[in-house]
């Protein structure tokens, strides 16, 4: 059973979609620019972006409106029901990212996105492996998978705190992370990102106001550029590029977010 702190934020989409919509039109104009530049697949394929771990498909919502075919999934019903009511026009299932494939036709995908840290939730090693499995037959041949990882620098990094705050309809959430980097590379947990999190929900009607605190942690496995290289030679995927949000060219740094762009080889 997973954590109820932690259960609680994914099982309130709106929570969630009200939180992470700022921004979400301009994210997805810089994921087309990359999808211009890096895309190489037939038409239709390229015209198809599936989403892994979509939540409440922000993202989907600004692609589709584009006219493009959008697919994703998540493992949360919550926020499976939520997306498909929201983007009723894309293929949105209910799915792990280490086992999605039989749900995406082989060598349909144009371009695939995981971004902001995202692919960081699957556990260990295994995992990430079994997700690349499944991306590289569901991508067609010039196809990529764009993935945004922040690198950890092990011991060399201190804690930090990230405020995020979104509103809608007299609903405002305000959520304040902090993170706390692992002291090494080895040993137990050492390679999990503590990310402490206090959320306030306030709700407006009128001159009434309510106010909810929730307060809940979470975890991110951690990989420095060494650690996230090895790991994709054991898959069937390999980095054309390491870029910005613009889809310029950007080496990646430890510690510091980098989008790798990844294809079958």
């Amino acid at each position: 059973m997973p954590d109820p702190s932690k259960a609680l934020f994914y099982f309130m989409p709106l929570v969630y979609d009200v939180l992470h919509e700022p921004g979400t039109a301009a994210e997805v104009r810089g994921l087309s620019r990359i999808a211009r530049r890096f895309v190489k697949a037939k038409p239709h394929a390229a015209r198809t972006w599936l989403e892994p771990a979509c939540g409440t498909g922000r993202y989907l919502r600004a692609a589709a409106r584009h006219g493009l075919r959008t697919v994703g999934f998540d493992l949360a019903p919550e926020m499976v029901q939520y997306a498909q009511s929201r983007v009723p026009s894309a293929t949105i299932f209910h799915a792990p990212m280490e086992r999605f494939a039989r749900y995406v036709p082989r060598a349909s995908v144009g371009f695939a996105f995981n971004m902001i840290n995202t692919i960081r939730h699957l556990p260990n090693d295994q995992a990430i492996l079994a997700h690349f499995r499944d991306m590289a037959r569901a991508l067609a041949p010039g196809g990529v998978y764009v993935v945004g990882l922040s690198l950890t620098a092990y011991a060399n990094e201190i804690p930090t705190e990230d405020v995020w705050v979104g509103k809608r309809a007299g609903m405002t959430v305000r959520q304040v992370v902090q993170y706390l980097p692992p002291e090494a590379r080895r040993g137990p947990r050492a390679r999990h990102e503590a990310c402490i999190c206090h959320m306030t929900i306030t709700k407006r009607s009128g001159n009434r106001v309510e106010e909810e605190d929730l307060d809940f942690t979470y975890h991110l496995r951690c990989y420095s550029l060494e650690q996230w290289y090895k790991l994709l030679d054991r898959s069937p995927l390999r980095v054309l590029a390491t870029i910005d949000e613009r889809g310029k060219d950007l080496p990646p740094a430890e510690p510091g977010y980098s989008i790798f762009v990844l294809t079958a080889r």
